[in-house]
């Protein structure tokens, strides 16, 4: 199966079992999620026999390790206010938002510098 059709399936899936959740169908968030995990782990075995491993080691590292690493930080900082500031997890949603507004803003200057131009 093309690595396109696995991904697109998974992430049905995944919205699919996520509704299911939300409307408290047990049944069918169990079978949508079993379904899931069986067309993620598909997935993510084409991506690292298909030489792939850097994006498989990226989707990795954005959807596991730095949502872990966020939630320990805001949980020490909770603790032992290590930042001693209330909005500690903030910082790191800003700071995955910096390609977006680092883009926006690029946008925003050319714009306004074509504007003056002409």
């Amino acid at each position: 199966m093309p690595l396109y059709v696995l991904l697109i399936m998974a992430f049905a899936f995944l919205i699919a079992a996520a509704v299911s959740y939300f409307f408290a169908k047990t049944k069918l968030f169990s079978f949508t999620l079993l379904l899931f995990y069986t067309f993620n782990t598909c997935f993510s075995f084409s991506l690292l026999y298909n030489h792939h491993s850097i994006l498989f080691y990226t989707i990795v590292i954005i959807f596991v390790a730095l949502p872990i690493i966020c939630l320990i930080t805001f949980a020490l900082d909770t603790h032992y206010a290590l930042f001693c500031i209330d909005t500690s997890f903030a910082i790191f949603i800003v700071w995955l938002l910096i390609p977006a507004f680092f883009t926006i803003n690029l946008i925003i200057y050319i714009v306004n510098l074509l504007i003056k131009i002409f």
